[in-house]
């Protein structure tokens, strides 16, 4: 039986060793990531960590979410399962499922048939093998069905491993991106890695000395307005 491939699972490496690799290669500068800049959140309310932390535009971020709540509940229970809390937080406590459901409102709009048809497969492959919607399985079965679409062995939809593969690197995006783009909520994903972000530059007792700094987050709404 196939295993499925969990970040900061017991049987890999230790997460910030896994992370640290940078096998993943996630481009999260400014100009790569998916949100249109009117979504952004400024540094100052990203740094409260709290539900404030999403609020500046709020009404704009409601309004462009692109997964139905069905879908959505779908995704969370996929993201529970490739990024899970342990004893540090997790891809839904980084804010991974907003970060994705803006991103497919904007520049990721073209992968929005593939969600809605994965989604579906998910949900449609858990009742056919354990008699259940995914949302509603133990962790242990969530996996079991995960790890089908990992190996592409979803007999009735053929872009399963390329679904999967989507899913889980977006999932990690939203984990470890700018805070603005939504995801990366409190820096919870840079905190996890020891990621000093984005730093205005180091002193000279910095230099060539390991140093345990608070992370900072660019604030490209400030940049724009200079």
């Amino acid at each position: 039986m196939q295993k499925l491939t969990i970040v900061g699972s017991d049987q890999l490496m230790g997460r910030k060793i896994f992370i640290g690799v940078s096998s993943l290669e996630i481009n999260c500068d400014a100009d790569s990531l998916p949100i249109p800049p009117e979504f952004l959140i400024s540094r100052e309310t990203s740094l409260k960590g709290d539900s404030s932390a999403m609020n500046s535009n709020k009404n704009k971020r409601q309004s462009s979410k692109a997964l139905t709540r069905t879908e959505a509940r779908t995704l969370e229970a996929i993201a529970e399962r490739i990024f899970p809390k342990t004893d540090t937080p997790g891809a839904v406590e980084a804010g991974a499922l907003d970060y994705i459901n803006l991103a497919l409102a904007g520049d990721y709009a073209k992968l929005l048939p593939l969600y809605r048809r994965g989604l579906r497969a998910v949900d449609r492959h858990a009742r056919r093998k354990l008699g259940a919607k995914f949302m509603h399985l133990d962790a242990e079965q969530k996996d079991v069905i995960l790890a089908d679409f990992e190996a592409g062995e979803v007999s009735d939809f053929k872009p399963a491993a390329e679904f999967f593969k989507t899913v889980r690197y977006h999932v990690l995006e939203g984990v470890f991106c700018e805070p603005q783009y939504g995801g990366n909520k409190d820096m919870m994903g840079w905190r996890l890695v020891n990621f000093p972000g984005q730093q205005f530059g180091y002193p000279d007792p910095y230099i060539n000395e390991r140093v345990d700094l608070p992370p900072i987050a660019v604030d490209y709404e400030a940049a724009e307005e200079d």
